[in-house]
């Protein structure tokens, strides 16, 4: 079981309905995709850590460790945002800083970093089988669940995959230079990609043999949506978007 399915069934939330969470995430969502960027971000931002690392319990360390690499990516990401590219001069192609690009980094940033939160605090509280269930529930097509599952579930087993080979070479010492890493990295690609498609073939194996009619089906132990919990839920983003409100007027 990988780090986030871990966390997801082990945390104080674990127990709780699933489409309040979902209610909950999805809707900072919107209001971090909606609101202005100062201080709807931050609000958000906040909202959605007070109840990650707060009510759900998830670890801090581990919180931060998982959020790395998203984070890192949108950091270097905005980094363009501040380079304007102009085509005249003696060279042709001139490059110099964008006229407002620190304010367009500054609210890029928060309202990417906002978003990221609420997913984070979803896939962090929420086991998938239950987040499919309430898919289900609300008549999401069967192929975009099902393929969702199926994505979901290879993601972690082809990071497994590439970790195992790539502990494999460096063993055999496959990168104590430049050109052994280079060779180690092509067959990891090549090996990668074979055993990728036998996985889809014995897949597709197992699914004929079990008479597959087009639904994957997942033991689901999560529990239903209380009036009290979707009032809760309800109350927070009503609040949340008083903040951001209130404090952009206030300025």
């Amino acid at each position: 079981m990988n780090t986030i399915d871990r966390i997801a069934y082990s945390n104080a939330l674990a127990r709780r309905s699933a489409a309040e969470k979902m209610i909950l995430a999805l809707g900072m969502l919107l209001a971090a995709l909606v609101l202005p960027p100062w201080p709807g971000g931050p609000v958000v931002l906040t909202v959605m850590l007070i109840a990650t690392l707060g009510v759900a319990k998830v670890p801090a360390r581990t919180y931060f460790r998982i959020a790395w690499a998203p984070l890192s990516f949108l950091s270097v990401g905005v980094i363009p945002l501040l380079v304007s590219i102009g085509f005249r001069g003696s060279w042709l192609v001139s490059f110099h800083w964008a006229e407002g690009g620190v304010g367009l980094v500054i609210r890029v940033s928060l309202r990417s970093f906002a978003a990221l939160s609420c997913l984070l605090f979803l896939s962090m509280t929420t086991p998938i089988p239950q987040v499919l269930r309430v898919m289900r529930r609300l008549h999401v097509p069967p192929v975009l669940t099902e393929v969702s599952l199926v994505i979901y579930r290879n993601i972690w087993m082809f990071v497994a995959t590439v970790r195992s080979i790539r502990r494999a070479q460096h063993a055999r010492l496959g990168y104590s230079s430049l050109r052994t890493s280079y060779r180690s990295l092509g067959m990891l690609v090549g090996t990668f990609f074979g055993q990728t498609l036998q996985r889809a073939r014995a897949m597709e194996h197992g699914l004929q043999a079990r008479n597959w009619q087009g639904e994957l089906v997942v033991l689901d132990e999560g529990t239903a949506a209380t009036a009290r919990g979707v009032t809760l839920v309800t109350g927070v983003l009503v609040l949340a978007l008083a903040l951001s409100l209130g404090a952009k007027w206030a300025m």
